[in-house]
């Protein structure tokens, strides 16, 4: 079932940050509007005439403004005097969420509660304030906003920030092969943003009151090659811990590497806001690089017999393939569906991202994992609805938040698949049940015929988590009684089929983990 997602979440105290992660800088609290000896126009970029009257400190400044459209304007600094052009670039266009007939791309200026990022990529000539020092000015909702440099007019090159730099793998990509994604967090506004949808990207905000995990980039063996995976450890990782942790992998798209998950992707930061809100369980979080991941065609056998296996023994991490995820965004959905089409059952959840419908309804045990598809409303990578419901015989989701082919979609895609889906099969499963329960409904069969067969599928749902054998028995109940209704005229062959075969649909996934 394809879902559009209203991501729900409350407005907590306003505050901000440098750069957004555990490694930068944090801006104090922002309630108070924060008063700068700088002048700000809202529109485009233009900035104090002299630049005197501008703060000029290098990287990016979340200023509280009670004239922005948003409460708070981004004020970001370039350094580089040899610089003879700058522009600021960002992918904080916006588009009507709350109306998705609205065919209008809306400038940052023109904010107002219902629009969210998903437009593109906000392009402007940044403003010489001297010596070599480059400003510009813009309004900027809450969450991770993302942004970079082109630098002369060289649109091959995505600039860094230097004073706000993603920490990038040592072993990552560098010079014009890299898209420099550098983010800026931001508060919610309550009254000026004010809608709920807005409001929960503040999840992608690191909280000053939260216990934090630890990422870094771990050396690993490939051959004879020395590479490196993110690792992120949760709050309190104990190596010792009685009950193994669940594993999620995360895999970049084209231009990223292994570090895109752990900075713009802030993927550290909502594991962190989702563990202290009970939202997700605690997990180790791997990263790695496609391109040593070994072939495709293979079913990229480095990672399963040199990535999989050195998590598991260097960490207190289970080894049962229902406990490890596998998702990736645009590129990395491509190797997601490739891993499910080689061998669905190397993980118990998949999420193929922005990267269209590439899995193959044919493949041998497709109905044992959980499949998350996803992406954003106005992604060009967005799969298609009616491919996706076409996979009959795997066990899937598909969801669509605000956002384009952009990290404003991943994050929160990420984020969904955390805090609704990860370890849980009864949100997978809920659409089969409702779906036999409908079929059950639209029979000719008398009302004790159909409790019967109703009151068998709502405790078979009742049982999922707790009790698969339970399960798994009054699903076959199930199928015995369709038969035999069937045998006796009451249903018709076709009516029989379509129920039989949904029910062992389900039968075969909770049968296979048991």
């Amino acid at each position: 079932m394809t879902r559009a997602l209203q991501l729900r979440g409350t407005a907590g105290d306003a505050w901000g940050t440098v750069g957004g992660g555990r490694h930068r800088t944090r801006v104090p609290h922002l309630l108070a509007a924060l008063v700068l000896a700088w002048a700000m126009a809202l529109s485009m970029s233009p900035v104090a005439a002299h630049a005197d009257d501008v703060d000029l400190t290098p990287g990016p400044t979340v200023v509280a403004d009670s004239d922005s459209p948003t409460g708070y304007t981004g004020h970001f600094v370039y350094y580089d005097p040899d610089a003879t052009s700058v522009r600021f670039v960002a992918d904080i266009l916006l588009r009507n969420w709350a109306d998705p007939t609205d065919p209008t791309i809306y400038q940052p200026s023109q904010y107002r509660p219902g629009l969210m990022r998903g437009g593109g990529a906000y392009d402007v000539e940044m403003t010489n304030a001297g010596d070599g020092y480059w400003v510009t000015d813009v309004p900027l909702a809450a969450g991770a906003n993302q942004y970079w440099f082109y630098v002369d007019d060289d649109t091959s090159l995505w600039v860094t920030d230097p004073a706000n730099s993603p920490i990038y793998a040592p072993d990552g990509l560098t010079g014009t092969a890299r898209r420099a994604f550098n983010k800026v967090n931001v508060p919610y506004d309550a009254e000026k943003q004010n809608y709920a949808p807005m409001a929960a990207r503040e999840i992608e905000n690191p909280r000053p009151d939260s216990a934090k995990g630890t990422w870094s980039y771990v050396p690993i063996q490939i051959g004879t090659t020395t590479r490196t995976m993110g690792v992120y450890l949760p709050p309190g990782y104990d190596p010792n811990r009685a009950e193994p942790y669940k594993t999620i992998y995360m895999q970049h798209g084209g231009g990223q590497d292994q570090s895109d998950w752990m900075n713009i992707g802030s993927v550290p930061v909502i594991m962190d806001n989702l563990i202290q809100d009970g939202s997700t369980e605690p997990a180790v979080v791997i990263t790695t690089a496609t391109n040593y991941l070994g072939s495709p065609a293979e079913g990229y056998p480095n990672l399963r017999n040199v990535v999989i296996p050195f998590v598991e023994s260097h960490y207190n991490v289970s080894t049962r393939a229902l406990d490890r995820a596998f998702a990736g965004l645009s590129a990395g959905s491509i190797v997601t569906a490739n891993l499910i089409n080689h061998d669905p059952t190397a993980f118990g959840y998949y999420g193929p991202w922005s990267g269209g419908m590439r899995v193959d309804n044919a493949t041998p045990n497709l109905a044992a994992p959980y499949i998350l598809f996803g992406g954003g409303a106005w992604d060009f990578g967005l799969p298609n609805p009616a491919q996706v419901a076409a996979l009959d015989n795997a066990v899937v989701e598909n969801v669509v938040v605000s956002g384009a082919h952009d990290f404003n979609a991943w994050n929160q895609l990420f984020t969904t698949f955390a805090r609704d889906y990860l370890w849980h099969p009864e949100a997978f499963l809920a659409d089969e049940i409702s779906v036999l329960k409908e079929s059950v409904a639209s029979t000719s069969l008398n009302r004790g015929n159909r409790n019967a067969l109703t009151a068998k599928l709502d405790r078979a749902y009742e049982l999922l988590t707790r009790d698969s054998a339970g399960t798994l028995g009054l699903l076959e109940a199930f199928v015995a009684q369709v038969h035999q209704l069937e045998g006796d005229g009451k249903l018709t062959d076709e009516q029989a089929a379509e129920l039989v075969g949904t029910a062992e649909k389900v039968i075969v996934n909770v049968g296979y983990w048991q």
